[in-house]
């Protein structure tokens, strides 16, 4: 008859201390742990390359050069835009004055105003109106660097000028 005692001495590959069983423990957590980890990796490593589109890494590396590629064609391409842009923006209207003034003694309240639009060089136009009791005239002079081209400007296009020379 076998009772426990000698059952466990038959068991030879069973340890008999307990140094021994804390030993096989430890080997046994950290056989765990690293499959633990390698099984983390593998999963990081299909989500990474895409379940069953590739086999080959060479494949998957190639795939990911010939993008990088085409990123750089596609920076390069948004980089020339970019400086065309640059070069062009000194001639995008970048500066506004307004004034609001009453020309006419019998009209009341300020209802006529200039708006001076000039670009980066100080060129645009100057476009005035002018409100009376029977009618609104609206004039557009041309200006080159912050001056008077082709026709004399009022005291109020001037100051116009200045406001949007000078915000």
């Amino acid at each position: 008859m076998l009772t426990l005692p000698n059952f466990l001495g038959q068991l030879s590959f069973l340890p008999s201390s307990w140094p021994q069983i804390l030993i096989l423990g430890m080997v046994v957590f950290y056989l765990l742990a690293l499959s633990f980890f390698v099984l983390k990796t593998f999963i990081f490593v299909k989500i990474l390359f895409g379940v069953g589109k590739k086999d080959d890494l060479k494949s998957v590396l190639s795939e990911q050069m010939s993008k990088m590629g085409e990123l750089k064609v596609d920076f390069s391409e948004l980089q020339k835009r970019v400086e065309s842009l640059e070069k062009s923006t000194p001639f995008h209207i970048q500066k506004v004055g307004t004034m609001r003034f009453n020309p006419f003694d019998d009209t009341g309240g300020d209802q006529s105003f200039v708006v001076a639009l000039l670009d980066g060089n100080n060129n645009g136009v100057v476009i005035s109106s002018m409100h009376g009791r029977e009618r609104t005239r609206i004039y557009c002079k041309p200006v080159k660097e912050g001056k008077e081209l082709d026709y004399p400007l009022s005291t109020e296009e001037k100051e116009a000028i200045k406001k949007a020379q000078n915000p």
